[in-house]
């Protein structure tokens, strides 16, 4: 391996500071000590560090640090550790004028749940984002001195004690640095000089600022709570030397800096701008709520409600009312009319400014167009009437409302135009080079929140979509993929347990295929130009030259997939060379100039001329409509003649039920930990954390790979987020247990689980619960114990790697389980589907009620 695993983390004690910096803010610090102040967070500790509670005992000098002022009798040595602060929203949101807002962050009602979570997340990002502006902050403030941890020690003479604040990112990025500075100065002049990196433009839940509910208070408002990053440099001499001097003059230069940053803090948080970046996130949320209703992700039965797709597959986008009454798209995705959806460069995550980049335009047709009425609530005040954002100079009421006699209903409603992506089956074609790909990468940015100026802040997709591409080279491990591999020459492989260590171009498309209907996706989008040309058509003079072909390609499954009652899954594809996809298609955008139009009457004509829709297909169908079927297959008893053995099996196409296998996790998965492999790689590294001596060894080979994830392909990752894959890999190792302690479970049983759990206590209360000493009864609430969240080993890992984590969809969570290598999968039972059966026998009823009024009107006659 070219990266070592980290060591052991050193044990920190459960005491720790609290203090309040004023009536509002409470502030909670635990501290450690280092003789040697790079150590510290430089992902190898020292081993001895102990840790500078009001227990531990005092550092002693060292005199190699080379930081003695010129009193010989005095040293200078550093305390690290984590600042907790709370601050509750009803404090937060006092004046006058913000106080209305505050009843917007109450999860109540079912109804206003989803807006009141919305806002949670995004006053959250907001702080972390002001944050990061606000600090690193040194105090004692010194002009003229550089602001970081490595100033030099003479501007400690005069200062007991002196801070350094940072945020969690803040603290690692800095950490990174040093680390190339020693090793070329060169390079570290040129980060120097370099840029500051961008920010995300994406809204995500995070692990360094949050705002969890409190059991406490009656109308549950919410509390705002942040760590940051403490970096003190203590002068022994000026402080007394004991233990109890140095704790209180930390406490009160933290008090004195953390006045100052909370008072401006504060100030960010009430501000428009900020309500602004609220707004765009909850209009984003509610928008996206409006595209599908929800779906029931206990089952794998993934029909639409309220309206029978299942018996139809013409494309229409009619809108769909469930049975809670409210209005729902019939859609995969919307495009709001204005946005800006080029990107500055290939790189980058800044939109392209305007002109050249040419604002999106719906279609001037019926079927694609739609206006979407969205309800935001309290922060319509903040939004123009189509969504986008008020300007600060706009602050009156005639830019809100456009005239007195507008209803209170309107008064908290945006009007959108633009298009929807439909469910079923829809194609983007053009020419090279007229916005295909670009339109499909909106589509793949549109399950997350976007900031305001982002230029796609109202372009949403359904939360359940997934890219597919080829990923050759790819760990596979018993999936089926029998619906589009099978009839292997040679061994006989049995395609619906497949296996490989390196996957080609059209098996590891296959695979990723199934393992997103096993994740549960909702809609599959694929770019031909990253796809296997072999997996996704074959035109017809290539099945008449080779009729043994193994591979079935996409192109004749996707209407199967659609109309399965078990999946209905949509597919958005993007195709510019391969004219038969045109036979399948619900659904049709046509891209030219980089101007959307509706091809669909077009794309017919031209598939009715060139139609291969009369040729049957191996006896299963018409080729590019093959049923999404179950097989059944005759299983011989031993001994007996084909005719007479009646016992059969089925064999379903769709994934088999599938988990972590026992051996392996007790084996070689036994207590693992997760390294991110080099500073912003897309790679992980689950390596054991203990001697191995709890470990019971299993059958399987060890490799030098083992437990090496490589997610670089899977697009849909935060571009250039080495956090959320980590976040990644913190819910890796809570499945794996959870994995172990519910053995009947299967992938989408226990992705449910994490679902559930993260929504209820975060990524933080995954980090608590990892810790061995901590039980299942323990408290599991959102507030985060800093006294139990410091024992977490993961926690400590989470600082020294990344800093911070960003919560991921379980779908790229179920890709980074899958692609583990050395990891083995066992198969379980198959359930039966309750809803299944209830679908069946309600069109066994249908058919019933058909036959008797079929025969009543023969009688009649």
């Amino acid at each position: 391996m070219t990266s070592c695993p980290p060591t052991t983390t050193p044990k920190v004690s459960r005491d720790a500071v609290s203090f309040s910096v004023s009536s509002d803010w409470q502030v909670e610090f635990h501290a450690f000590s280092s003789q040697e102040r790079e150590h510290h967070h430089l992902h190898h500790p020292p081993v001895n560090a102990s840790v500078a509670g009001p227990s531990a005992a005092v550092p002693t000098s060292s005199s190699s640090n080379g930081r003695h002022a010129s009193d010989n009798t005095d040293s200078l040595f550093n305390i690290e550790g984590v600042l907790l602060t709370r601050l509750p929203l009803s404090k937060l949101f006092n004046a006058d004028e913000a106080r209305e807002a505050l009843a917007s962050f109450v999860i109540g009602g079912q109804r206003d749940a989803g807006m009141a979570r919305g806002a949670r997340v995004a006053l959250a990002d907001y702080a972390a984002r002001s944050l990061s502006t606000l600090l690193p902050l040194t105090w004692p403030p010194n002009d003229g001195v550089e602001n970081s941890s490595n100033a030099d020690a003479s501007r400690y003479i005069s200062d007991p004690v002196s801070l350094t604040i940072k945020t969690m990112g803040q603290a690692k990025q800095s950490q990174s640095k040093m680390k190339n500075h020693r090793s070329s100065p060169r390079r570290a002049r040129k980060m120097r000089a370099g840029k500051k990196d961008a920010e995300i433009p994406f809204v995500l839940e995070r692990t360094d600022c949050i705002i969890y509910s409190d059991k406490h208070q009656e109308r549950n408002e919410g509390v705002l709570q942040f760590y940051l990053h403490v970096d003190a440099v203590i002068r022994s001499a000026n402080l007394g030397g004991t233990q109890t001097h140095f704790m209180d003059g930390i406490k009160k230069s933290l008090i004195d800096s953390m006045t100052q940053i909370f008072h401006r803090l504060k100030g960010m948080l009430t501000s428009r701008e900020c309500f602004g970046h609220i707004a765009t996130v909850v209009l984003q949320r509610q928008l996206r709520s409006m595209l599908q209703p929800p779906r029931d992700f206990n089952s794998s039965v993934r029909n639409i409600h309220g309206n029978d797709t299942s018996s139809t597959n013409n494309g229409e986008a009619a809108t769909v009312d469930n049975d809670n009454g409210k209005t729902y798209l019939n859609a995969v995705a919307f495009i709001a009319d204005n946005s800006i959806l080029p990107r500055k460069s290939g790189r980058s995550c800044q939109p392209m400014s305007s002109p050249p980049a040419i604002p999106f335009t719906s279609p001037e047709s019926d079927m694609l167009t739609r206006v979407v009425q969205v309800e935001v609530g309290y922060w319509r005040r903040f939004l123009q009437k189509d969504g986008t954002l008020l300007h600060p100079d706009d602050d009156n009421n005639d830019t809100i409302m456009e005239s007195t006699e507008e209803s209170a209903h309107n008064a908290t409603t945006v009007s959108i135009r633009g298009m929807i992506i439909p469910v079923g089956v829809t194609l983007i074609v053009g020419g090279g080079y007229h916005g295909k790909s670009t339109l499909l990468q909106a589509l793949s940015a549109g399950i997350y929140d976007k900031v305001p100026k982002d230029g796609r802040e109202r372009c949403v997709t359904h939360g359940d979509a997934l890219s597919i591409r080829a990923e050759d080279g790819r760990y596979v491990n018993r999936c089926n993929v029998s619906a589009f591999i099978s009839n292997l020459p040679g061994s006989g492989l049995d395609t619906s347990r497949f296996s490989t260590m390196d996957a080609s171009g059209s098996t590891s498309q296959a695979a990723n295929v199934v393992e997103a209907l096993e994740s549960g996706a909702s809609a599959l989008l694929v770019d031909e130009d990253v796809s296997a040309a072999n997996f996704m058509a074959r035109d017809g003079r290539m099945r008449a030259m080779i009729m043994d072909e193994p591979i079935t390609p996409l192109l004749y499954r996707v209407n199967g997939l659609f109309l399965s009652k078990e999946h209905n899954v949509s597919t958005v594809v993007v195709v510019g060379g391969v004219g038969e996809w045109l036979d399948v298609a619900d659904a049709v955008v046509l891209m030219k100039d980089y101007v959307a139009y509706d091809g669909l009457k077009k794309a017919r004509s031209v598939s009715y001329q060139f139609s291969y829709g009369h040729v049957q297909y191996a006896g299963r169908g018409v080729v590019h409509r093959l049923p999404w079927e179950v097989k059944e297959e005759k299983k011989l008893n031993a001994g007996e003649p084909e005719e007479t053995g009646d016992e059969k099996k089925q064999v379903t196409l769709s994934p088999l039920r599938r988990k972590p296998e026992t051996a392996c996790l007790m084996g070689k998965f036994h207590s693992v930990a997760v390294h991110l492999l080099d500073s912003g790689s897309s790679r992980l590294w689950f390596y054991p954390d203990d001697d191995g001596s709890n470990s019971t060894l299993d059958d399987c080979d060890n490799d030098d790979d083992d437990g090496i994830v490589d997610m670089s392909k899977c697009s849909q990752l935060v571009g250039n987020a080495s956090e959320q894959l980590y976040g990644c890999g913190i819910c890796i190792l809570w499945l794996l247990r959870e994995s172990m302690n519910n053995p009947e479970d299967d992938m989408l049983d226990l992705l449910t689980r994490l679902e559930a759990t993260l929504s209820d206590c975060g990524m933080n209360g995954l980090l608590i619960s990892l810790h061995k000493d901590l039980g299942k009864d323990e408290d599991s609430s959102t507030k985060d114990d800093l006294s139990k969240i410091v024992l977490s080993n993961a926690a400590h890992d989470l600082w020294e790697d990344v800093g911070f984590a960003l919560r991921p969809r379980v779908h790229e969570v179920a890709m980074t389980l899958t692609r583990m290598r050395g990891l083995r999968f066992e198969i379980l039972p198959e359930k039966t589907s309750q809803m299944v059966v209830s679908s069946e026998e309600e069109e066994q009823k249908k058919k019933m009620a058909a036959l008797a009024e079929l025969w009543s009107n023969r009688r009649k006659k």
